[in-house]
């Protein structure tokens, strides 16, 4: 069954109509004077007007839901925005804000948005299949269960909360502090920070690819992966 979600709505200075607030630009006036509140789909007529391209159709796609790998729905909702390119974000609505998992694509102008909304759609799904953080899950000790790195990756996202930098994983909220604690297990090892543009595509595996450190050692017969390796 479909989440019911009411999200705020604004109306738009130039075409009066209401819709969802998360698309509207706020547009500075070119004479000096106040700005205007524009809707996703008057401030993208515009925008293709001055770029000299042909008008974009903008569509309020319907809100999908799909399930994680644990099976939990996630209801995702869409904005269409030209910027450099036709840019489609899709977003969680959490107390009334974007949050939660969130994903984007960028693309070149004369693209078909329903194509474009294709591959966010692929993209959506892709991602919210695989998760970072497993919990220890002692039998009979709930108390002293806690989160960790499921694998040598983890991906997220850096956001604000009340004024607070938190970091999202598996479409959840943590503080940095709980960050560092999901990583303990490696405690001597390096890592490497990498920032990406939210529309850019990067691997999503927990476990990527890396050269074997000991390549000189002929290769063994290696046991099965153990999910618990990081006790």
């Amino acid at each position: 069954m479909r989440e019911t979600i009411e999200l705020p709505t604004g109306r738009c200075d130039e075409c009066e109509q209401v819709r969802p607030a998360f698309g509207f630009v706020n547009m500075a006036s070119e004479e000096g004077g106040p700005a205007r509140s524009l809707c996703s789909e008057c401030y993208n007529r515009g925008y293709m007007k001055r770029a000299g391209l042909p008008e974009l159709e903008t569509v309020y796609f319907e809100p999908i839901v799909r399930c994680d790998s644990v099976g939990r729905a996630h209801t995702f909702h869409f904005v269409v925005h030209m910027s450099t390119g036709l840019g489609i974000r899709a977003f969680e609505c959490v107390d009334g804000c974007p949050g939660g998992y969130q994903f984007s694509v960028l693309e070149p102008p004369q693209t078909p948005i329903r194509e474009a909304h294709g591959k966010l759609v692929k993209r959506i799904e892709a991602g919210i299949a695989v998760r970072y953080l497993r919990s220890s899950d002692f039998p009979g000790a709930a108390s002293q269960n806690r989160l960790y790195a499921k694998g040598m990756a983890v991906n997220g996202r850096i956001d604000e909360r009340e004024g607070t930098s938190v970091v999202v994983i598996d479409g959840r909220e943590y503080s940095w502090e709980e960050f560092g604690e999901f990583l303990g297990c490696f405690n001597g090892f390096d890592f490497r920070l990498e920032c990406f543009d939210s529309c850019e595509a990067r691997e999503i595996t927990p476990d990527p690819v890396r050269p074997n450190p000991i390549w000189w050692m002929p290769e063994l017969e290696r046991p099965e992966p153990d999910d618990d390796r990081h006790h």
